[in-house]
C-alpha cells in the first residue's frame, strides 16, 4: 500500500493566514509578512492573531526584514522603517536604482537592482553605495558576513567578497549549473536553484560544484531556505523537498494544494509558506516527531536512515505500529495513518539491513498493510461525515433563512473538495473492497452524495434569485444614469422612478423577508424612494403659488390703501413717459400691483376696496391704450 513516493516527512497545518503576501521574517514573538497592498503586518506566533497593520507605503513591498529593534520594508524605490514597540513608522531611505529583492546582513542592508546594481545602506548613517555587477537584473540575491552571492535571469550566479569600504571584488563564477537559479547558502556550501529542479552545490573552498541534490519533480525551484543542516526547496506545482546538507540526500517532501510557492522560511519546527492569497504556517515532523532544522541529526533520521541492524529497525517500526493502534483506539484516524506509513517507510528504507529476517519483513509489512488500510477508510468515513455535517448545515441555512453567511468563494471550494472527497472514497472502497469497513465507506458516500447534489441543487436556486434581484437593480439603476447623463427633466426622472419602484416593490413582495434577496431589493427600494421624495418635494415647491402677503385683514387694508393713495400720482406720471417701452414696463408694475392688492382684498372679503382696485385697472387699461379716462 505504501509506495516510495511515501515519505516519512509529514506536516500539519498550524494555522492559515489570508493575505495576498510575498515576503516573511519573524522573530520570538511574531511573523512579519510584506503584502501586495501595501502593507506590512505583524502576526503572534502565540496565538496566530493579526497584532498590527504598519503604514502604508507608496509601492507594493519587495521584501521585510528585521532585526532586534526595527522593521524594514523594501520597496521599488525606498526602504521603509518602523519600531518594533510602537510599530510607528521612523522614515525611510531613499534608492537610485530601482529595487528587485534584498537582503539584511548585520548592518548593511544588500539591494539586488534592475540592470545588475548591487546597492548597499548603512542602517546607521544610511550611507549609500551602488555598483553594476551584472548586465540584467538581480533577481536573487544572498549574503553573510563575508560573501555576496547574486543571480540573473540571464547570467551565471557569482560570488563576491564583501569589502566595507569599496566595491565587491568577485570571487567565482558558477556556471556548471544553475543559471538563472535561485541562490541561499551556509558556511560550507552555496546552492543554486535550477529552473529544471536540480540544486546546484558548490563548495565554498573552492567554488566547484560538489554535488547535485535532485527533487522529486523536474519543475523549477521558486525559493529556498537553507542552514548548517538542511535545505528546504519548493519547486512550481506546490511541492516542498527537504535535504540533508551533510549526508546530501533527500530526507522527504511534502505537497501543497498550491499552484506555486512564492516564499518559504523555516522557524525551528515551522514552515512559513508563501501561497497566492493566504500564509500557511506548517508544523514539519519526521516519522510523527516535529523536526527542529536548527538542530542537525535528527534521532529519528538517524532511526529511519542509517539502521544497521535489523532489530532496530523492527523494534522502531513496531513502536510506530503500536502508537498508530493508540491513535486508532482514540478515533485519531489520519494520525493513525501517518503512524502507520511512516513505520511502513522504515521498513522501506532499510530493506538491505531486513533481508536477514525476510519473513519477519513479511509479516510486519501485512501487518501494518492491514493496519493502514482499516485507518485509511476509517479516516475516510471520519472526513465524509465532517464534510455531510458542512453541507447540511449549508441546506439549513438556504432552507429556513434563505441565506448564508458564506461567500461564493467559500461555497466553490467546498464543492471542489467534497466531490474530490467523494472520488477518492470511491477508490479507496474499491480498492479496500474485502474489508467490511469499506461497505460503511460506500454508504457513506452515497448518503454525502445525495445530500452533496441537493445542497447544489438548493445554492444555485438561491444563487439564482440573488443573480435576478441584482439584474433588477443594476437595469434600473443604468437606466437611472443614463437620465441623469442625459439631463431629463425633474417630471420625466420622477415618473421613472414611480415605475422603478413599482417593480422593486412588487419583487420584494415575492422575496422571503429574512433572506439576502430581500437586503438587496429593500436597500434599492429605499434610496430610489428617497430619491423620488426629493423630486416630488422640489417640483412641488416650483408648482406653488407665492406665500400670502398678508398676515391679517388690518395689515391687508393698510397697505391697499396706500397703493390706491399712490395710483392717481403714478397715472399721471403716464402723461410724462417719452419712450414708449418705459411707458409700457411702469404700466405693467403698475397693473402686477393692483392685481396682487385685488387678491388680497377678496382673500380678507374687503368688498369696497374690490371695487376701489377694479376701478383703477380700467383707469389703467385707458392709459395702455393711449386714451386716458377724465
Amino acid at each position: 500500500m505504501v509506495t516510495n513516493e511515501t515519505s516519512i516527512l509529514s506536516h500539519e497545518t498550524i494555522s492559515e493566514l489570508e493575505v495576498d503576501a510575498v515576503d516573511i521574517d519573524y522573530d520570538e514573538k511574531y511573523v512579519y509578512a510584506a503584502c501586495r497592498d501595501q502593507r506590512v503586518r505583524v502576526w503572534s506566533k502565540k496565538d496566530w492573531q493579526l497584532v498590527a497593520e504598519l503604514s502604508e507605503t507608496l509601492t507594493e513591498p519587495l521584501a521585510v526584514d528585521v532585526d532586534a529593534e526595527q522593521i524594514y520594508a523594501t520597496c521599488e524605490k525606498r526602504v521603509y522603517v518602523w519600531k518594533k514597540e510602537t510599530w510607528g513608522m521612523i522614515g525611510w531611505f531613499e534608492l537610485s536604482y530601482q529595487a528587485l529583492t534584498s537582503s539584511l546582513q548585520g548592518d548593511y542592508f544588500f539591494v539586488g537592482a534592475r540592470d545588475g546594481r548591487l546597492v548597499s545602506i548603512q542602517k546607521d548613517t544610511h550611507e549609500t553605495s551602488s555598483w553594476q555587477l551584472h548586465k540584467s537584473d538581480i533577481t536573487s540575491l544572498w549574503c553573510d558576513e563575508r560573501v555576496i552571492c547574486t543571480s540573473t535571469k540571464k547570467e551565471e550566479p557569482r560570488v563576491w567578497l564583501k569589502n566595507p569600504d569599496t566595491a565587491p571584488s568577485e570571487l567565482a563564477r558558477l556556471d556548471k549549473k544553475g543559471k538563472g537559479g535561485v541562490v541561499a547558502g551556509n558556511s560550507e556550501f552555496i546552492f543554486v536553484g535550477t529552473p529544471s529542479g536540480e540544486v546546484a552545490v558548490y563548495n565554498r573552498n573552492d567554488w566547484e560544484l560538489s554535488h547535485t541534490l535532485e527533487a522529486n519533480n523536474s519543475s523549477m525551484i521558486t525559493t529556498m531556505w537553507a542552514n548548517e543542516h538542511y535545505l528546504i526547496g519548493a519547486t512550481s506545482p506546490g511541492t516542498i523537498t527537504l535535504w540533508d546538507v551533510n549526508r546530501g540526500e533527500e530526507i522527504g517532501y511534502i505537497k501543497l494544494d498550491s499552484n506555486r510557492i512564492e516564499f518559504l522560511t523555516a522557524d525551528h519546527d515551522l514552515l512559513y509558506v508563501v501561497n497566492p492569497y493566504v500564509i500557511s504556517i506548517l508544523r514539519i515532523s519526521v516519522s510523527g516527531t516535529p523536526l527542529d532544522v536548527s538542530v542537525g541529526d535528527h534521532a529519528l533520521l538517524k532511526d529511519s536512515l542509517l539502521k544497521t541492524s535489523p532489530y532496530d529497525v523492527l523494534e522502531s517500526a513496531l513502536e510506530l505500529e503500536h502508537r498508530g493502534d493508540e491513535r486508532y483506539q482514540e478515533s485519531m484516524f489520519y494520525e493513525a495513518v501517518i503512524e502507520f506509513e511512516n513505520a511502513l517507510q522504515i521498513i522501506i528504507d532499510n530493506a538491505h539491513t531486513l533481508q536477514e529476517v525476510p519473513e519477519e519483513r513479511k509479516l510486519l509489512m501485512d501487518e501494518l498493510n492491514a493496519r493502514l488500510g482499516k485507518a485509511l477508510l476509517k479516516a475516510k468515513v471520519q472526513e465524509l461525515q465532517a464534510l455531510d455535517q458542512e453541507i447540511h448545515q449549508l441546506s439549513e441555512e438556504l432552507e429556513v433563512k434563505k441565506n448564508t453567511d458564506r461567500n461564493p468563494e467559500e461555497v466553490e471550494k467546498l464543492w471542489a473538495t467534497t466531490s474530490r472527497a467523494i472520488k477518492e472514497s470511491r477508490v479507496l472502497a474499491e480498492a479496500q473492497s474485502a474489508d467490511m469497513l469499506s461497505f460503511q465507506l460506500t454508504n457513506v458516500i452515497d448518503t454525502l452524495e445525495t445530500d452533496f447534489l441537493e445542497a447544489m441543487a438548493k445554492y444555485d436556486q438561491y444563487r439564482e434569485t440573488i443573480n435576478q434581484a441584482l439584474a433588477l437593480v443594476r437595469k434600473i439603476s443604468n437606466e437611472w444614469r443614463w437620465m441623469e447623463r442625459k439631463r431629463t427633466n425633474l417630471s420625466e426622472r420622477k415618473e421613472y422612478l414611480e415605475g422603478a419602484i413599482a417593480k422593486i416593490s412588487s419583487a420584494l413582495e415575492e422575496s422571503e423577508k429574512e433572506g439576502e434577496v430581500h437586503q438587496i431589493l429593500s436597500s434599492a427600494l429605499q434610496e430610489y424612494t428617497k430619491i423620488f421624495g426629493q423630486i416630488g418635494r422640489i417640483i412641488s415647491s416650483y408648482a406653488s403659488g407665492p406665500d400670502e402677503i398678508f398676515t391679517n385683514k388690518d395689515e391687508a387694508s393698510e397697505a391697499i390703501e396706500s397703493l390706491l393713495n399712490v395710483i392717481p400720482k403714478k397715472l399721471e406720471e403716464l402723461k410724462n413717459f417719452t419712450e414708449e417701452n418705459e411707458r409700457a414696463k411702469e404700466i405693467e408694475r403698475l397693473r402686477s400691483a393692483l392685481v396682487q392688492a385685488l387678491d388680497a382684498a377678496k382673500n380678507f372679503k374687503l368688498t369696497k376696496t374690490i371695487q376701489s382696485i377694479e376701478t383703477e385697472l380700467v383707469s389703467l387699461d385707458s392709459y395702455e391704450k393711449g386714451t386716458p379716462k377724465e
